[in-house]
């Protein structure tokens, strides 16, 4: 990887917060969200602890309506703001996690397995927010576990094998049976039949 004349590459999580960087872990009860804490406070973690821009105290009112907003923006189904996040359904508690990053208004959004573990309704809603991210001049960059849902979701893909880049799919050649056979063929030798 190049990077620009001058250009470095953060050195933590909060330099990489700062320059724009979003990341939703795979594992949301574990990385992504504090389960005991409130819907609130978990959509304004990022802007707030790490960007700081809420100044050192945080304003209930004020946390309790940017939450609010944010989850109305994003369709989170939550009778309170200040329910804890654990008691949301799965597909709730990932747009949870969708909304603080995007209340830190990142311009790279790296997301892991972002659909995993939530029922269909959920998973289609989430790529409906995916697409609006990308839609509003954001890069998304997601890895899935399902294969049809990147065939269905991603505008290219790009199959690494070992680490180097061995194919590129994009438009009508981005189909499931294509990425299969790329991510199952890509960097290997052809098998020859025996003479």
């Amino acid at each position: 990887m190049t990077l620009p004349s001058g250009a470095s590459l953060p050195g933590s999580t909060a330099g990489a917060v700062k320059a724009g960087v979003a990341y939703t872990p795979a594992d949301r009860k574990q990385y992504g969200l504090m389960l005991r804490q409130s819907v609130a406070e978990n959509v304004v973690s990022v802007r707030a602890l790490t960007l700081g821009r809420d100044g050192f105290v945080l304003r209930a009112e004020r946390l309790r309506q940017t939450a609010l907003d944010r989850c109305r923006q994003l369709g989170v189904v939550a009778g309170s703001m200040h329910l804890p996040v654990g008691a949301l359904s799965g597909g709730n508690q990932q747009k949870v996690v969708f909304a603080k990053w995007i209340e830190a208004a990142p311009s790279l959004l790296v997301l892991d397995d972002p659909t995993r573990g939530i029922d269909i309704g959920a998973k289609r809603e989430m790529h409906r927010i995916m697409r609006r991210l990308a839609q509003s001049g954001r890069v998304v960059l997601f890895y899935s576990s399902d294969p049809g849902e990147i065939a269905a979701v991603a505008d290219r893909v790009i199959v690494f094998v070992d680490g180097a880049l061995t194919k590129q799919l994009e438009g009508e050649a981005l189909t499931e049976h294509e990425l299969v056979t790329a991510m199952n063929t890509s960097g290997k030798p052809a098998v020859r039949p025996a003479a």
